[in-house]
């Protein structure tokens, strides 16, 4: 089972379906890609200060859980305690609209996937991001594409395939870019480690994306 995250960014068509099975919970105004996923959310969560009024007309029907305005926590990660609390069998999070034109927004919603732990795949308009957690990724690839791997804790028992530079040996550690802009020399890609968590930034012609642990 996939959990899907709506937040309010770009929207950007994933390479997944959403499955029947699937739970999906929209963050205030990314409700506003409900419609372009196919989807009616499971639940609805947020202060609603970027959801307007046609929003809240069209999907009054659909459960809320509301937040206030003033708040030490963001909508992100409230989404993410919902998750961690009431889908711990969740495989992997989808997350749709997390990418966008704020920085702040974006570094912000990447920076806090580590307190979850839940490996993730958030789907963008120019390179995907995936967020793993002692996990690999799986992905085809145009010969000559740019994949960059950044640790956020220390990433031991790395292993790659299908790109032009081996994985480092001794590992990786964070605020360092030694495993940054690496280049892909085969259709299949995989790229992985056995402990730590990191990100991977592919593409958004990247196909077959799968994260297995």
């Amino acid at each position: 089972m996939k959990v899907w995250l709506l937040l309010a960014g770009d929207y950007a068509a994933p390479s997944w379906s959403v499955a029947e099975h699937d739970i999906v919970i929209a963050v205030d105004g990314g409700m506003c890609h409900a419609a372009a996923l196919g989807v009616m959310p499971d639940l609805w969560i947020g202060d609603f200060d970027s959801a307007d009024t046609d929003l809240q007309q069209r999907y009054a029907d659909v459960p809320r859980q509301t937040h206030p305005e003033d708040k030490d926590a963001t909508d992100f990660e409230l989404a993410l305690a919902i998750v961690e609390n009431n889908y711990p069998q969740a495989e992997v999070l989808s997350v749709i609209g997390g990418l966008g034109g704020e920085l702040d927004h974006t570094f912000g919603n990447l920076w806090v996937l580590p307190h979850f732990g839940l490996s993730a795949l958030v789907w963008g308009k120019v390179q995907h991001i995936a967020y793993l957690n002692s996990a690999t990724l799986d992905c085809e690839l145009a010969e000559g594409e740019k994949v960059s791997v950044f640790a956020l804790t220390p990433l031991s028992g790395m292993h790659y395939s299908g790109l032009r530079w081996e994985a480092p040996a001794d590992g990786l550690q964070p605020f360092s870019a030694l495993a940054a802009r690496n280049i892909s020399a085969a259709e299949q890609v995989s790229i992985g480690w056995q402990q730590g968590h990191g990100l991977v930034i592919l593409p958004q012609t990247a196909q077959n994306l799968r994260i297995t642990h």
